[in-house]
């Protein structure tokens, strides 16, 4: 069964912004930098990232996000191509979608079939009204005109599986570059569903093949050599092989015309019909750095480049340009952090195994819906970024293998290590120094974890000192700790690598140290391997496991025995506990002291108060959330804004509650007026916590009556007895709980 989504309007979708935001509204914050592939329909150049996919108008200069928010089926994009009039794009999952005369049509047989293996879409190559789909285990063949799968190809050894990496077509002959190979087949041949049809080809080099084009009749493929500049490419006239070029790193291969295109990792070579080169396009001329490129668009004399770090960049030989819509510096976030009314990202990562990942990248910002880059990181060659925090305008982060970075306006001042400072490398291996958190006391110090050594809790002083801690005889050099919390009592909850966790306290005399486990007699946590660690608005402090979570409910008594409790909650009729055999990556506390959790492989679950009861549960089946695994949540207490890291990108949701304010000096409304076309709630925000909101007609009948969550409310329009307000003036009346407090302002309903 097809899926049909229509996509009206599709070049006037725009980014929204935090203030256009209504209640209940998602928003993307992908990086659309890494560009893949590129192609063209009519107008419109198509640029396709990992994760999604942005669009340029040439005709009026815009450009489009295309994601799930806007249509797309799904995320995680391998592959797109173009016949000219419509557009097809594979994802790693083995979903497809037509892009076709203003909608987008979802071909989900491949994603949902039963066949074991890689779905992934690695390549798509168009042929008169065919699209050829280079598979993991094969090929298959769409009809664009009737938009269905057509053939399935299964052409290794007995008809075996084999992942094909590109096809192409020349003289009545269909190639398939595979991980064994080169195969070949007549396209004319009855029936290629039968593995006999198709012959493994004698090639002139034993290089893995992983690049064909068809140009001038010749077959044109490329040799991946085993190091740098060692690639080489052949022409194949269907009986002879020819040398063509060698001594290159080549990502793309394509015609165009009377043009070969041959795409390098820093520049273009354009060959004419006689295979003379008659222009070099090196990434020079466009001065950014770094650059990579991974595929290049010939069109109208004009060259269209997929770069790996600026995103899409054009140039005419005379003048060029960079387009890319704004985001962060890249889509994979570690961990996301508000500040004041910033939000902060962390895109290092850690393995598995709790080793480094090695990656070198900036970290972002994002205020007043404009993101901004750090500078310096990537310079100094400070890895694997992990957590942020700020205080006063400073911000630290925390690397897991380079250490400490000091930034001071998004520029690195400094770079603590075991030189300039209390930390210190691992103890066994003396090699990398792994900072997991950062945290500030009531004082302004800054507390941050160092694992896998003898002291693997430092601090840092307001008066510039360091000192650091051991955790005791429970927490050996050889533990792995990472996340850190400092709680009302300002005591230091850390999280160990499938030890559970320690609480430390560095003024008690006598034991400074408890270690907490799972057992009625060590803590009584649901498992020993913890993922999330959070105080509420009340200053219980929630654990989250891979078997659930666990509170405490008197953490003032940790030092005492205090013990974990979990949540007993009614599911279906039966008695069982919240979030049961779940792993919780992530808790967070909203401005309303309601728990939002961030799912392994279940989206987020958002609570009440007190855990019992169920408030939302989005997954990518019932919202545009971009994947089910979600690594982290923090959510804006100034405007409510939720977003959620997932492992295919960061998506943010409004959300109803915001954090509370002293008093009522800054109550405003939005929409105010509100007019006939709009759609959605009436929200009041800069509340008090808790404050009681009555809504009346200029005559004081009271139409509707609420409480805010936390310094937040919302009004639907309609009265108690679900009638809509008429066009008119309203009062909003809002005081404290026990009524010391009142705030008067008014609200405009106008109706067509």
């Amino acid at each position: 069964m097809r899926k049909i989504v229509f996509f009206v309007g599709l070049m006037s979708f725009a980014y929204s912004t935090a203030q256009s935001l209504k209640i209940g509204d998602w928003r993307d914050h992908l990086s659309y930098k890494e560009v893949k592939n590129v192609c063209a329909v009519d107008q419109k150049i198509y640029a396709s990232t990992e994760k999604a996919i942005f669009v340029y108008d040439r005709s009026d200069q815009s450009i489009m996000r295309l994601n799930t928010l806007s249509g797309l089926s799904d995320s995680g994009v391998s592959s797109i191509a173009s016949d000219g009039t419509r557009l097809v794009i594979g994802y790693e999952n083995g979903n497809i979608d037509f892009i076709e005369g203003g909608e987008i049509i979802n071909i989900p047989d491949l994603k949902r079939s039963s066949l074991i293996g890689s779905k992934s879409v690695n390549h798509i190559q168009t042929f008169a009204q065919s699209a050829y789909l280079s598979c993991g285990f094969g090929i298959i063949v769409l009809n664009l005109d009737k938009r269905e799968v057509s053939s399935t190809y299964f052409i290794g050894e007995n008809g075996s599986r084999i992942n094909v990496l590109q096809t192409s077509i020349v003289n009545d002959r269909i190639y398939a570059a595979t991980e064994m190979g080169l195969y070949f087949a007549n396209v004319n041949a009855k029936n290629l569903s039968d593995y006999r049809a198709w012959q493994k080809a004698h090639m002139p080099s034993n290089l893995k093949v992983n690049l064909l084009t068809t140009f001038n009749d010749l077959l044109f493929v490329n040799f991946k050599g085993t190091t740098y500049n060692t690639d080489i490419i052949y022409s194949f006239d269907g009986s002879d092989w020819a040398l063509f070029d060698q001594g290159n790193s080549n990502t793309f291969i394509s015609s165009s015309g009377q043009k070969l295109v041959v795409t390098r990792r820093f520049g273009v070579s354009v060959f004419d019909e006689n295979l003379n080169q008659k222009e070099y396009i090196s990434s020079g001329i466009f001065d950014k750095t770094p650059t990579d490129f991974n595929a290049c668009l010939h069109l109208d004399d004009a060259y269209w480049i997929a770069d790996e770090y600026q995103g899409l960049l054009y140039t005419d030989l005379n003048q060029t340009e960079i387009f890319v819509p704004s985001g962060p510096y890249h889509s994979d976030v570690t961990q996301i952090k508000n500040l004041g009314d910033e939000i902060w990202l962390a895109h290092g990562s850690v393995n598995e195994n709790w080793d480094p990942s090695w990656h070198k990248r900036e970290i972002s910002s994002l205020k007043s819906d404009e993101w901004s880059i750090s500078t310096g990181l990537i310079a100094n060659g400070f890895q694997d970024a992990v957590a942020i925090n700020q205080y006063k305008g400073v911000t630290y982060i925390a690397g897991w293998q380079t250490g400490l970075a000091k930034m001071v306006g998004g520029t690195l001042e400094i770079i603590y290590d075991e030189t300039n400072s209390s930390l210190q490398r691992r103890a066994v291996y003396d090699d990398w120094i792994e900072v997991g958190d950062v945290q500030f006391d009531p004082q302004g110090n800054m507390w941050c974890t160092n694992s896998q050594t003898f002291e693997p809790l430092s601090v840092k002083y307001t008066n510039e000192g360091w000192e650091s801690f051991s955790l005791g005889v429970g927490i050996s050099e050889h533990q792995d700790l990472a996340k850190l919390l400092i709680d009302n009592n300002n005591q230091k909850w850390i999280q160990l690598k499938n030890n559970g966790l320690v609480v430390f306290d560095e003024s008690r005399s006598g034991t400074k140290s408890r270690k907490l486990m799972n057992g009625e007699q060590s803590g009584n946590l649901a498992s020993d391997r913890v993922y999330a660690i959070t105080e509420d608005l009340k200053g219980n402090v929630w654990i989250g496991t891979d078997n659930g979570v666990s509170v405490f409910y008197n953490p003032e008594d940790i030092f005492e025995g205090e013990n974990a409790s979990k949540i007993k909650i009614t599911q279906d009729g039966y008695t069982t506990y919240l979030l049961d055999g779940q792993q919780i990556n992530d808790i967070e506390v909203d401005g309303a002291n309601r728990k939002w959790f961030a799912m392994n492989n279940s989206g987020v679950v958002v609570t009440s108060e007190n855990g019992t009861e169920e408030l939302f549960h989005f997954t990518t089946e019932n919202s545009p959330l971009f994947s089910n695994k979600v690594r982290d949540i923090e959510i804006n207490e100034i405007t409510g804004e939720a977003f959620f890291a997932t492992d295919k990108g960061l998506i943010s949701l409004r959300a109803e509650a915001t954090k509370g304010s002293n008093s009522f000096s800054q109550v405003t409304v939005f929409p105010n007026p509100v007019r006939p076309d709009y759609e959605g709630v009436v929200t009041i925000k800069g509340l008090l916590t808790d404050a009681v909101v009555k809504i009346t007609d200029v005559s004081g009948n009271l139409i509707y009556q609420t409480v805010s969550l936390g310094g937040q409310a919302t009004w639907d329009g309609r009265s108690f007895e679900g009638e809509k307000a008429h066009t008119g003036v309203y009062l909003i009346f809002c005081s404290d709980e026990d009524g010391n407090m009142n705030h008067v302002t008014k609200l405009l309903f106008v109706r067509g």
